[in-house]
């Protein structure tokens, strides 16, 4: 969890996120379009796949994020 706090990519949409939910900016299709970015953010910079490798077993078959997808 240390490792997604002190991502800036991370936290610089995390807190677009809750800066636009606070302050009524953020419609609910923009929000779905920045927890998107969110996503994508995570999958592509292995931080959550490592996080998932640390506490549990990931199956052969996992293809959340692009290092584990075999070719």
């Amino acid at each position: 969890m240390k490792q997604l706090e002190a991502s800036p990519s991370v936290r610089a949409i995390v807190d677009e996120i809750a800066e636009g939910i606070a302050t009524e900016k953020l419609s609910p299709f923009g929000a779905m379009l920045q927890f998107c970015k969110l996503c994508k953010v995570l999958r592509t910079g292995d931080l959550v796949c490592d996080w998932h490798k640390d506490f549990l077993a990931v199956p052969e078959a996992c293809d959340a994020c692009p290092p584990t997808i075999k070719e």
